[in-house]
């Protein structure tokens, strides 16, 4: 076991240090290239101009003391670029440095760029370089141009956004701390009235020039990602652009949103305006790059116009979602005019061959609306189905997935589209329908691996409260672990956590705990009837819940345990004790560790003193780990080994500061 949490440690560490190497890897095959006399792809620079970028990577690599460090070197970089900013921006070295450095640069040097790149926006728009450090201008002239001031509030940004659909506590993304130091200091820092200005004008330039040429940009690759950018500004939100990384899939959720000039707005209503009249618009979300434009589209109207947003969202669901795609064969079929004799012997061998295929043909294949065939327009449907608002969610809803669920539930592409659609499902009439859809195919999707749909679909049972009960009985038929007998049923938790039927897991004896599986005993433990699972758990042997807490997806189980509002104390408190004799071996793993916490946290104060004395007992085995180590200060263990009524009164003494804490505010 202690092996198994140590395994999954190391792999940790190396998706953290996978960022890291990839670096490393681009700077050790430029400076191999160098010594072939290549320096970089797209426009040739000179050695020394080479070598001279290269060891600015290599001193960004290894970070900066302060923002200010950050800054010179920014400004330096940018005063070596004087009168051939073009003709650097677009190589590929040099390109890297200017889009990680210019978010730091001061107003002189920025706008300098501004009116350089603005002489030559179309090639630089179609230059597979210098198209990344004007993408990234937009971006910062976007933050300089608004400041902090503009910032909306979370409630303001987020107002139709279901607390119950957010995690309670959302990891921080990568480019969100890469970006961090970037943002602050360009939507903070006190420039003048004058640049602020500069770089409104900027945005609006761009967008405007971009808007005028749709036609050229809308499929050039690079062109369209700074369109992207330039109408998320237009909207106020900000996703961060960190230098030769890709955007994440959760653009929609992970962003800050900023008040807007009107002017702004204006442009980007024109967007979606123009691009609507065009007659290839049905094609739109069947190529990546417009699939992608629209999706950015929606979201920028998300947050700006809801109206729109409607209208355009629904032209994009009825003109080009609802199509269906033809086959070979449709596409091939020509046309004849025949004689009046040749129409009614090919009739005859027309209804001959119907009859002999007759017997052949079971039941009609359902056909999928074309949005299901490709991947590009499978995004934009999610996307679609992420931001939409009741009444757009419900035609969507209605449209294109009513009868199709069990199939769309089992396709490799179409999968994580019924998953938001049940994530994001509001009304309880609607829900019971895809509920009843898809409830006979748990146990199909389990074994081809679509467990997400389970999770989904069993979450969406918690947030809307309907179908709970049903779902724990579909579960259980899933799992072969039935209530009817007696000794199977007993095994549905451990079946639960691996998502493998009793037969399968009766010989499983591995540590392995599925992510989705840990997620779906939580929803259960906080149904509005968790008994049966509770109970289930309190039958597990204690030596066996050990190995599940001491595992990653395991721990969560235990706060859900501890935390569900339908779980009474007598049963919060059997637990704790259940788990009596096992602190030491929990408090010394690193996962097994939050377990301990939490149980600590739920505990009465006769419960604490017995948690606390149980490590007591073992002082030696529990300062063996750092993790066991933390616990020890935390809990004041020392203290409580010399004296127990110390301890107590320590104990009381927090508790009543607390309090005070508490109600410090109000009383005042």
């Amino acid at each position: 076991m202690e092996s198994e949490v140590n395994g999954f440690a190391v792999d940790q560490n190396k998706k953290r240090q996978r960022k890291k190497k990839k670096n490393s890897r681009f700077l050790r095959n430029a400076k191999g290239f160098a010594k072939q006399g290549i320096y970089g792809r797209g426009t040739h620079i000179d050695d020394d101009q080479y070598n001279y970028f290269i060891n600015i990577l290599d001193a960004m690599k290894n970070g900066f003391e302060d923002v200010e460090e950050k800054v010179n070197m920014a400004n330096n970089v940018f005063a070596q670029t004087n009168e051939q900013e073009i003709h650097l921006a677009s190589n590929q070295i040099v390109c890297k440095v200017l889009e990680s450095l210019i978010g730091f640069v001061d107003a002189e040097n920025l706008e300098r760029f501004f009116n350089v790149f603005a002489d030559n926006f179309r090639p630089i728009c179609s230059d597979r370089f210098a198209s990344h450090v004007l993408q990234k201008m937009v971006e910062i002239a976007f933050l300089r141009a608004l400041g902090k001031a503009s910032l909306k509030n979370v409630g303001e940004a987020d107002d139709n956004t279901n607390a119950a659909d957010q995690p309670s506590a959302p990891k921080r993304l990568k480019t969100e701390v890469t970006a961090f130091s970037e943002e602050s200091y360009n939507a903070e820092s006190d420039f003048s009235a004058d640049h602020r200005k500069q770089c409104s004008k900027f945005v609006d330039r761009v967008s405007k020039f971009l808007l005028n040429n749709l036609e050229d940009f809308v499929w050039d690759p690079c062109a369209n990602h700074i369109m992207r950018t330039s109408i998320l500004s237009l909207a106020g939100v900000h996703v961060a652009k960190v230098a030769f990384e890709k955007g994440g899939a959760d653009m929609a959720k992970n962003r800050k949103l900023y008040n807007v000039p009107d002017e702004w707005l204006d442009v980007l209503k024109e967007f979606p305006q123009r691009l609507e009249m065009w007659p290839q618009f049905s094609d739109f979300p069947y190529q990546e790059l417009s699939s992608a434009l629209l999706g950015v589209i929606c979201i920028a109207l998300r947050a700006t116009d809801k109206q729109l947003l409607k209208h355009f969202g629904k032209k994009i669901l009825m003109e080009a979602f609802l199509k269906v795609e033809q086959s070979d064969e449709e596409k091939d079929k020509k046309i004849e005019i025949l004689d009046d004799d040749e129409e009614s012997s090919e009739k005859v061998e027309e209804v001959a061959s119907k009859n002999a295929e007759g017997a052949e043909e079971e039941k009609p294949t359902v056909k999928l609306p074309k949005v299901f065939e490709y991947q590009s327009s499978v995004i934009l449907l999610e996307t679609l189905i992420t931001i939409a608002g009741p009444k757009l969610l419900t035609q969507l809803y209605a449209m294109l997935f009513t009868g199709r669920l069990s199939l769309l539930a089992k396709e490799q592409l179409t999968n994580f589209a019924v998953q938001k659609l049940l994530q994001h499902i509001k009304e309880k009439e609607d829900f019971e329908n895809v509920f009843n859809e898809l409830v006979n195919d748990i146990e199909d999707l389990l074994k081809i691996g679509h467990t997400g749909v389970v999770e989904t679909l069993v979450g969406a049972c918690l947030r809307i409260g309907s179908k709970q009960a049903q779902s724990i009985v579909s579960l259980q038929t899933a799992l072969h672990t039935p209530a009817t007998d007696k000794q199977k049923v007993k095994s549905f938790f451990h079946c639960l956590i691996k998502l493998k039927p009793y037969e399968v897991t009766n010989a499983d004896n591995s540590a392995f705990v599925h992510l989705h599986g840990s997620l779906i005993v939580q929803h259960i433990l906080r149904f509005n009837k968790p008994i049966f699972l509770v109970n289930c758990i309190l039958d597990t042997p204690a030596e066996q819940l050990v190995t599940i807490f001491n595992t990653p997806n395991g721990s969560h189980i235990v706060d859900a345990f501890l935390q569900s509002k339908y779980i009474g104390e007598k049963s919060r408190e059997k637990f704790i004790r259940y788990m009596e004799g096992f602190y030491v071996d929990l408090a010394t793993s690193k996962f097994g560790s939050r377990v301990v916490d939490s149980c600590f946290v739920a505990a009465q104060e006769t419960q604490k003193a017995r948690i606390v004395k149980e490590l007591a007992d073992k002082t030696n085995m529990l300062k063996s780990t750092p993790f066991g180590r933390l616990l020890y200060n935390k809990f004041r263990v020392e203290t409580y080994r010399l004296s127990a009524t110390q301890w107590k009164a320590s104990l009381h003494a927090n508790k009543e500061q607390r309090v005070d804490k508490l109600f410090k505010d109000i009383v005042n």
